[in-house]
């Protein structure tokens, strides 16, 4: 009887997904800050090269605002525009806040697309990157952001 129990605990364990409720999101969007490393794990802190020269940095492995923090984006001729829910606005603030003059990098499906230095406190909870991304990119981008609405409007 016991055996058979456990037998059907592990039939339902592969079968659900490992998180469950949780689907992968469908693009991701991670805003990270440069640190030091001093002291730090390479769980701590990993490196990236930034684009255009290639320069290898050190940032923290944990983003400071991540695309569940999404809740709005819209293109235009200025670049792309991110607004972040309540938590995403108290994380970006902290994170610009506290690191002036660290460089502040913006990755989208694991790709750096902005890399600036930190030099104003982003208190408002929106972000410009200054040049465009793909349509496809922005679309899926504004589906998460409608879906992080949706959820939060359920609550």
């Amino acid at each position: 009887m016991r055996l058979t129990f456990v037998l059907m605990g592990l039939l339902l364990l592969t079968l659900l997904p490992a998180r469950a409720g949780h689907t992968p999101p469908k693009v991701t969007l991670r805003i990270h800050v440069q640190t030091a490393g001093e002291g730090q794990s390479t769980l701590e802190a990993v490196q990236i090269r930034i684009p255009p020269a290639g320069d290898t940095i050190l940032i923290r492995a944990i983003p400071e605002v991540s695309e569940g923090q999404l809740v709005g984006v819209e293109q235009d001729a200025s670049g792309l525009h991110l607004q972040f829910n309540h938590t995403g606005t108290v994380d970006l603030n902290a994170a610009t806040a506290q690191n002036q003059s660290r460089i502040m990098v913006v990755l989208i499906d694991g790709n750096v697309v902005y890399a600036p230095i930190i030099d104003t406190q982003i208190s408002d909870g929106q972000l410009t990157v200054p040049h465009q991304i793909p349509n496809e990119v922005v679309q899926l981008l504004q589906q998460v952001a409608a879906e992080n609405v949706r959820k939060s409007n359920k609550t």
